[in-house]
C-alpha cells in the first residue's frame, strides 16, 4: 500500500490496519476516509473500491467512493455509487447531495436538482444543498431563483466566501448593482485573494458609477489571480469611463488576443462612453490605477 507521506499520522494507522487485516471491510474504508482527508484522491478511490468489495452493503463505502471518483473526474463512476448510496440509505442527505453533485458535474442539471430539493426536505437546516441549489439555478439561468438559495444558505451560514460572490453574481446579471455592491464587498472581506470576486465587485461599483473604486477593484483582481477575458472586458469599460487610456489600450490587447467578439463589444461600449461623456463631461479622478 502507497502512503501519503512518512510523517502523516493520519493515514499511517490505517495503513497499519489494512496490512494486519487485508479481508476487512472496514479497515478498507477507515483508510479511504484517512486518504480523503489528507486530499490523496487516487488513493482514497482504490481504498474505498477495496471497501465496497468487501463490504457492498455498506452506504458509507459508497458515498466515500462517489467523492473520490468525482475528484478524479471519474463522473460516470461516481453517478453509479451516488446511486448506490442513496438506494442503501435514502433517508441520508449527504447521499442526495451526492448524487445531485455527479448530475450536476455530468451536466443533467434538473435532476440536480430534485435531489438537491430532497436532501433539504431530509435537512433543511443544512446550507450546503442550499448554495449547490443556486448554482444550480445559475446554471439554468434563473438568477431570481439562484439568488434566494444563496441567501437562504447565507443566513444559516454567513461565513461562505464563494457564497457571497455568486449571490453578487445573480445580482448584477438582475441588473440590481447598488444591491451587489454591499454583497461584494462582504465576499472580498471574508477572502481576499478571490480575484473573481474582486473583478464583480469592480462589475457593481462601474454599474453604480462609481468609477475610481471600480479601476481599484479590477486592479486587485487582476493582482489576486484574475485573468479572464471578461474582467478585461469590465475593465476597459472602466478606464475608458475614466480617460485611463493605458488601461483601456491594455484592454484591448488581451481581448484583441484572446476574445474577438468581446474586443469588438468593448470597441461599441467606449464609442457608447464617449457619446455620453461628449453630453454630460468625463469623468475625472486624480489618482487612479491602470486596469492592469
Amino acid at each position: 500500500m502507497t502512503t501519503v507521506g512518512a510523517d502523516d499520522h493520519q493515514t499511517l494507522e490505517p495503513e497499519q490496519s489494512v496490512h494486519r487485516d487485508p479481508a476487512s471491510g472496514s479497515a478498507w474504508g477507515r483508510l479511504g476516509r484517512a486518504y480523503q482527508d489528507a486530499g490523496a484522491h487516487e488513493l482514497a478511490r482504490t481504498a474505498f473500491e477495496q471497501a465496497v468489495r468487501l463490504c457492498p452493503d455498506a452506504a458509507p463505502f459508497w458515498h466515500g467512493l462517489g467523492r473520490a471518483r468525482l475528484e478524479t473526474d471519474d463522473l460516470q463512476g461516481a453517478l453509479a455509487a451516488a446511486r448506490r448510496a442513496v438506494e442503501l440509505a435514502p433517508d441520508r442527505p449527504e447521499a442526495r447531495l451526492l448524487l445531485a453533485r455527479a448530475f450536476g458535474r455530468l451536466g443533467v442539471v434538473r435532476q440536480a436538482i430534485l435531489h438537491l430539493e430532497e436532501a433539504l426536505r431530509l435537512d433543511p437546516r443544512w446550507a450546503m444543498p442550499l448554495a449547490d441549489l443556486g448554482w444550480a439555478q445559475v446554471a439554468l439561468g434563473d438568477y431570481a431563483a439562484a439568488g434566494e438559495a444563496f441567501e437562504a444558505a447565507l443566513r444559516l451560514d454567513p461565513d461562505q466566501p464563494p457564497v457571497w460572490s455568486a449571490l453578487g453574481r445573480c445580482l448584477l446579471e438582475r441588473g440590481l448593482p447598488a444591491n451587489a455592491v454591499h454583497v461584494l464587498e462582504t465576499a472580498v472581506f471574508l477572502r481576499p485573494a478571490d480575484g473573481v470576486a474582486w473583478a464583480r465587485l469592480g462589475c457593481a461599483y462601474f454599474e453604480t458609477g462609481r468609477h475610481a473604486e471600480a479601476a481599484r477593484a479590477f486592479a486587485r483582481g487582476f493582482e489576486t489571480g484574475g485573468d479572464e477575458p471578461w474582467f478585461w472586458y469590465w475593465a476597459g469599460q472602466n478606464a475608458a469611463a475614466l480617460g485611463d487610456r493605458e488601461g483601456l489600450e491594455r484592454a484591448r490587447k488581451e481581448l484583441k488576443e484572446r476574445d474577438a467578439d468581446l474586443a469588438r463589444e468593448l470597441e461599441t461600449r467606449v464609442e457608447a462612453l464617449a457619446a455620453k461623456a461628449a453630453k454630460e463631461g468625463p469623468c475625472h479622478s486624480p489618482s487612479v490605477p491602470t486596469a492592469g
